[in-house]
């Protein structure tokens, strides 16, 4: 399952101790619109939103064999699928780095300055790098 490949690289890439468990919600924009609104009093649809559950310094200090609940990321498939088409790639790699995103997000990276914006980019392009099968036909 890709869900499972791209989380499964970027958590072992950030040397995380221990079970990680996630949540993946898959919706549409009005889905998202309502999320956004709702936990961030921002009436618009988004591509991803991420819902922490547990702390950087939370994750450093959890014991190896410890099941961390890191939280819940939330794609828009709609504006996956407008992404997809505007930047000429498949929606599975388009989904894959909006996940990718969101899970930085649950790591505690942020995009508040253009160079963590750029790091944030630079770090999902390197997760989904190499995935041929993110372009391959369902």
């Amino acid at each position: 399952m890709e869900i499972e490949r791209i989380a499964g690289k970027l958590l072992e890439r950030e040397n995380l101790p221990g079970e990680i468990e996630i949540s993946v919600l898959f919706t549409d924009n009005e889905g998202i619109r309502q999320l956004n609104r709702e936990y961030r009093g921002i009436d618009t649809p988004t591509d991803v939103l991420s819902f922490p559950l547990s702390t950087p310094e939370e994750l450093a200090q959890a014991p190896e064999e410890t099941e961390v609940l890191l939280g819940d990321v939330v794609i828009s498939v709609e504006t996956a699928r407008e992404q997809a088409r505007q930047q000429g790639h498949s929606i599975k790699r388009e989904s894959a780095l909006l996940l990718t995103h969101g899970l930085l997000h649950l790591l505690g990276y942020d995009h508040g300055s253009e160079e963590e914006r750029e790091r944030m980019r630079q770090m999902e392009s390197e997760v989904v790098a190499g995935a041929a099968y993110l372009d391959r036909a369902p």
